[in-house]
């Protein structure tokens, strides 16, 4: 008898492999004990592939007392929400990895900054899903409102929590360190930095300690909006001495973008006498006159590690002290993407 895909069911599986349906459901749901001989469960997997048999959620989630979805929850704190590229392509990385796995991934808006109006998203108090990432600005007392629910959850950045729940993260200190070796290396060492996360503002903080050659100027921020953030330092910028300026500056794609313009406009142009970097790997940075150097963090990366950490957990139901260990093993690195707004000092020393 052939069967058409659109109408196979697990019964007709099962008449097919000569096996009791109760085998077929163990097979699909990956049981370690299937009461079944080896031969029978390679055939059952063989007519799935040949049919290209796909479970009905419903029925497989009474089965497995699970969803197979994942919720990917952004603070509403966070600059531009998913407009922002870091977030948009954290959330696309995240629903790759859970094409992979063949799971779902739904995407929701959570403010994790005011915990005194804090409330739990919809999916979440249902449970309607099996697991969520956590992305964007947040408190850890959000986290541990979150941990009340009892639900297994993936935190992307925020290192200073990485002993209490599982957070994909850079070394930070480290990454960081690199980025003024490679400003030292072409002679820059006054510095703007702006808009920069706490985190990173510790970083520095130590970095300038150990490196006196560098004068360090964390600007304030992040800004709600960076297109006024980068103008008013801009302003700043051009009220100051010649001497006083700095001779790089690091930020965010719209803001190195308006500032570096804003600055031409008024006769300081890139690179010949300010140099920017951008922490934003994004088509304005690479597309903007001069094209801007990039050292950021692999966004994409980290979102399909923080979904492929949390299907981990959840496919191994292993404990907090397990999933914990589990993420702590993927530390995520930033890429430079040498381009043409930087200036070389040293190189125009020597010569």
């Amino acid at each position: 008898m052939e069967y058409h895909t659109k109408r196979l069911t697990m019964q007709n599986i099962a008449d097919m492999a000569g096996v009791d349906k109760a085998v077929v459901s163990k097979v699909i749901n990956n049981a370690r004990m299937i009461p079944a001989s080896s031969e029978k469960v390679k055939r059952v997997r063989e007519i799935i592939r040949k049919y290209h048999y796909i479970p009905l959620s419903a029925a497989q989630s009474l089965a497995t007392k699970r969803t197979r979805q994942i919720a990917f929850l952004l603070s509403e704190a966070s600059e531009a929400l998913f407009a922002n590229p870091a977030f948009s392509l954290m959330l696309t990385g995240a629903v790759r990895a859970c094409q992979e796995f063949h799971y779902q991934c739904q995407a929701d808006i959570c403010d994790f900054m005011n915990i005194h109006n804090f409330i739990v998203p919809e999916n979440l108090r249902n449970r309607s899903i099996d697991g969520c990432i956590l992305a964007g600005a947040m408190y850890d007392d959000a986290l541990a409102k979150i941990a009340e629910i009892r639900m297994p959850i993936v935190v992307l950045g925020g290192k200073n929590i990485r002993r209490q729940v599982p957070i994909i993260s850079r070394n930070s200190l480290k990454e960081n360190g690199f980025f003024l070796d490679y400003a030292l290396k072409h002679g820059h060492t006054r510095i703007w930095i702006a808009g920069i996360s706490s985190n990173s503002k510790h970083d520095f903080g130590i970095l300038q300690k150990e490196r006196p050659q560098f004068q360090l100027r964390l600007l304030d921020g992040p800004h709600p909006d960076e297109i006024v953030y980068a103008y008013h330092w801009a302003k700043r910028f051009l009220a100051l001495p010649q001497s006083e300026r700095p001779t790089l500056i690091f930020g965010a794609d719209q803001f190195c973008c308006v500032m570096a313009r804003e600055l031409a406009r008024n006769g300081v142009p890139c690179p010949e006498q300010i140099s920017f970097i951008c922490f934003s790997d994004t088509e304005m940075a690479a597309c903007y006159n001069p094209a801007l150097t990039v050292y950021a963090e692999r966004h994409f990366d980290v979102g399909y590690r923080g979904a492929k950490v949390l299907i981990e957990i959840l496919e191994k139901n292993l404990s907090p002290e397990e999933a914990i260990r589990l993420a702590n093993r993927e530390v995520t690195t930033s890429n430079l993407i040498e381009r043409e707004s930087v200036r070389n000092l040293k190189m125009e020393e020597r010569t």
